[in-house]
């Protein structure tokens, strides 16, 4: 077993580590963003947690594949993953906030600034 294990970090080398440490920050942001989505009280407050870390999360873990296979071909198939979150996270999380305006589902009063009123 260890030669297996000694085998694959002589092939794959720093590659492999830097894929695996992208990977896992990646993981740990798209469980941080699951968690927010579940502790926070209003979709207000959600939405910072609905796009930030989980945008970044997806972009370190495709990251961490282009990093792994190491091919041109293996960029050009996740960079339109990556657009299209880029284009649709903000529009889906402002759709998600206009609905929470609309049925009332916030808290008024930690708001600065309210200009549906």
């Amino acid at each position: 077993m260890t030669e297996i294990l000694q085998s694959f970090i002589d092939t794959a080398g720093v590659r492999a580590w830097i894929a695996l440490v992208l990977l896992l920050v990646g993981s740990v942001l798209s469980l941080g963003a699951a968690v927010g989505i579940v502790r926070f009280p209003d979709p207000l407050v959600r939405l910072h947690a609905m796009a930030k870390p989980q945008v970044l999360g997806l972009a370190l873990a495709l990251a961490a594949i282009v990093v792994a296979v190491g091919t041109w071909t293996a960029f050009w198939v996740v960079l339109p993953i990556m657009v299209f979150q880029l284009f649709l996270v903000p529009v889906s999380t402002h759709m998600i906030a206009r609905a929470g305006v609309r049925s009332g589902d916030y808290r008024h009063e930690d708001l600065l600034v309210d200009d549906t009123e």
